[in-house]
């Protein structure tokens, strides 16, 4: 993945998590804080599923419903 392909993944990743009715804003935050850091070259979702995991049960179903592939 390029770097411009991963800014445009996180910017869409990003955006996934704000439109996402089942967060809260706290976790929205939490989540958006930290996203360049827990997405990699690669773009795998892994670490963003594991970090976030430590705050909301609620990822899977997010990565369920935006159709998010587990790269």
């Amino acid at each position: 993945m390029s770097q411009q392909e991963k800014v445009s993944y996180i910017e869409f990743i990003s955006n996934a998590i704000q439109s996402y009715q089942g967060f809260t804003s706290s976790e929205k935050k939490f989540a958006l804080d930290n996203i360049n850091d827990w997405i990699d070259n690669s773009g795998s979702l892994s670490t963003l599923i594991k970090k976030f995991s430590t705050l909301s049960l609620d990822i899977q179903p997010f990565i369920q419903e935006k159709k998010l592939a587990l790269v």
